[in-house]
């Protein structure tokens, strides 16, 4: 099992799903716009209208999700920060989730 380095912290009120940090990851990662091979997801919840940020257990954290997303709706934080913003915060601030490995039909 790998050390978690890096957790992205994901503000759900700020985030509005436009899914900029999906093309940039898959550029950056696969040279294509193609949000099925990021590493990065956003997650939409219709019913609820929330949006919620996850990331595959292959990100490398090289922030340029972070550096894209035009809302800042999501930072790295070292673990320990993350526990802190975690306890602070009820609703809406949050770590994002790691998902296993997505397919990315490669």
């Amino acid at each position: 099992m790998s050390r978690l380095e890096k957790v992205l912290i994901v503000d759900a009120d700020t985030c509005t799903g436009c899914s900029v940090c999906e093309l940039v990851c898959s550029m950056a990662k696969h040279g294509e716009y193609n949000p099925r091979k990021s590493y990065i997801r956003v997650l939409r919840n219709r019913e609820m209208s929330v949006d919620i940020v996850a990331l595959d257990t292959r990100c490398d954290f090289c922030n340029q999700c972070v550096d894209w997303c035009l809302p800042r709706a999501i930072w790295f934080v070292d673990p320990a920060e993350a526990a802190v913003i975690r306890k602070q915060h009820t609703i809406g601030t949050f770590p994002a989730p790691r998902l296993a490995e997505v397919r990315t039909d490669d």
